[in-house]
Formats: C-alpha cells, sequence, structure tokens
C-alpha cells in the first residue's frame, strides 16, 4: 500500500513540473540507460591479447537494437581512444641522453599489436574516424580500422609536448622518473624549451574537441584515436559543451571513453512529452 501511495506522488509531483524540467528529466533517464548498456556490454565483453596477457576489452558504440534510446537518429557519440602500447623497452635505469632519445623513439615506433581488433565498427558510413599524426596513434588506428578506412590524421590530435629539458648529465633513473617530473614542470611553466605551454595544449585540445562535434552533425559516431592527455582534456572540454559521459575507459592503453548527446528531433520530442519509448 504505501508502494502504492509512493509511486501515486511521484506521478503526480512529476506531472506538476514545467515540460522543460520534464524533458530534462527524461533526457537524464536515457543518458543513464545508455550508461547502464555499456556497463552491461563491459561486463560481458571478451579480453582481446597481445602476445597471450589481457588488454583491452571487446567495445562498439549503442546500436538501435539495444533499444535504449526512442529516437536512434538523435543519438550522436564520441569514442576517445588512447593509443596501444608502443613497442619499445621501457625497463633500467636511464641517462639524460637516453631518456631524450627514449622520447623521440617513443614518437616514432608502432605498437604491440594483439591478437584482433576490441572496437567494432558494424557500419563503416556511419563514422568519422580522427587520428593524431604520431605513428603510436596512427598505427593503432590502422590496427583498429584496417589501412584502406577513410581517416583524418592531423597533428592537431598529437600529446601534449613532453622535453626532459636541463638536466646533469650523470643522473640515472627509471623512465617513467624522467617523464613524470618533465610533465610536472611543464604543467608549472617550468623548462619548457621551446615546446608549446600548457596554456596553448588546452586551447588546441578545445579546438580538438570542437573538431569533432563538428563532425557530429555530418555523421552520428566519431571516434578519435589520439593520447592519454589530450583525450582527458577533450573530454572535459565535451562536457562543457554539453555532451555526457557514459564509458570511461580510464587511462591505460587502449583505454577508450565514450561521450553522448542527444539532438531531439519532432519525433523524440513528441515521444519524450508522451513519456513512450523504452
Amino acid at each position: 500500500m504505501k508502494n502504492i501511495v509512493l509511486t501515486t506522488l511521484i506521478c503526480f509531483f512529476s506531472a506538476m513540473l514545467p515540460a522543460s524540467a520534464q524533458k530534462k528529466n527524461r533526457v537524464n533517464q536515457i543518458i543513464e540507460n545508455i550508461a547502464k548498456k555499456y556497463k552491461s556490454l563491459n561486463a560481458k565483453a571478451p579480453y582481446v591479447k597481445a602476445n597471450g596477457v589481457p588488454i583491452a576489452k571487446v567495445t562498439r558504440f549503442i546500436q538501435p537494437e539495444d533499444k535504449v534510446v526512442p529516437d536512434y537518429s538523435s543519438l550522436h557519440q564520441i569514442a576517445l581512444v588512447r593509443h596501444g602500447e608502443p613497442d619499445l623497452t621501457k625497463t633500467g635505469k636511464f641517462s639524460y641522453d637516453e631518456a631524450r632519445l627514449f622520447l623521440k623513439n617513443y614518437d616514432s615506433v608502432s605498437i604491440v599489436v594483439p591478437d584482433k581488433p576490441f572496437f567494432k565498427i558494424e557500419k563503416p558510413d556511419e563514422v568519422a574516424i580522427f587520428t593524431s599524426s604520431i605513428n603510436r596513434a596512427h598505427a593503432t588506428a590502422n590496427y583498429l580500422f584496417g589501412d584502406s578506412a577513410n581517416m583524418v590524421v592531423s597533428p592537431d590530435f598529437r600529446e601534449f609536448e613532453t622535453t626532459v629539458g636541463r638536466h646533469n648529465p650523470k643522473i640515472r633513473m627509471p623512465i617513467k622518473l624522467w617523464t613524470t617530473s618533465a610533465r610536472i614542470k611543464w604543467l608549472l611553466g617550468i623548462d619548457g624549451n621551446g615546446i608549446e605551454t600548457f596554456a596553448e595544449a588546452r586551447k588546441r585540445a578545445r579546438k580538438a574537441a570542437e573538431l569533432l562535434v563538428s563532425a557530429t552533425e555530418e555523421k552520428p559516431k566519431v571516434v578519435l584515436v589520439a593520447h592519454g592527455f589530450l583525450n582527458r582534456f577533450i573530454k572535459d572540454e565535451l562536457e562543457k559543451m554539453g555532451w555526457r559521459l557514459v564509458r570511461d575507459g580510464g587511462s591505460n592503453y587502449f583505454a577508450t571513453t565514450i561521450l553522448v548527446k542527444l539532438e531531439p528531433e519532432k519525433k523524440q520530442e513528441s515521444q519524450l512529452a508522451s513519456g513512450t519509448g523504452q
């Protein structure tokens, strides 16, 4: 009896909300349903392996048959994919010169290729593909979608730049310490050594986000294969533009983060107003 009364009260007060608030609530519910679907897909998805080691779960975009969006044509999706692991030795301690050489090679080597692609695209004509011009990202895009796939390769999608700066050449330490200390100093505006500033990099991330959003006006699904730092800031910029995070892929190699946005058309607005759809 209490449940019936509570449900009745919820329905009553929901009906009293302005139409705009009701619409917002229903859109939020659809976004939540999409996020739940991605969570379910991820829980059931198998891993792909590289050299016998699991490295990424199979994933895909939401499709009409998932039945989580009343009007699928109004759904826009952007996937931000981090590149795979560069095929480069990272163990041991590095001198200053060795660390500089490592960073140079890091931008030129290919990746450790898994046994099969983990990102599935069912209708390529619906998807716009973008990738960084840096080889580890470009190689990842080729691995995922094939050398013949139509993709935009641009330095606008390159990683935030790194330089080890000026150090005592006698110091030897793990490459992670070299790159972490270099990144911290760069964020603080120290020892930039002629590369773009943090402010300039954030501006580039904003431009990249705008390019991806613009691409969704022609194709409802967009994939960017790029880099950890850049993807993180693009995600932040997309959220500022009203895009909603539905799959947080983390920060590991092949991490895939997906954001969505609903662009209600007349059919969608009609369904939201009537409360129909699944």
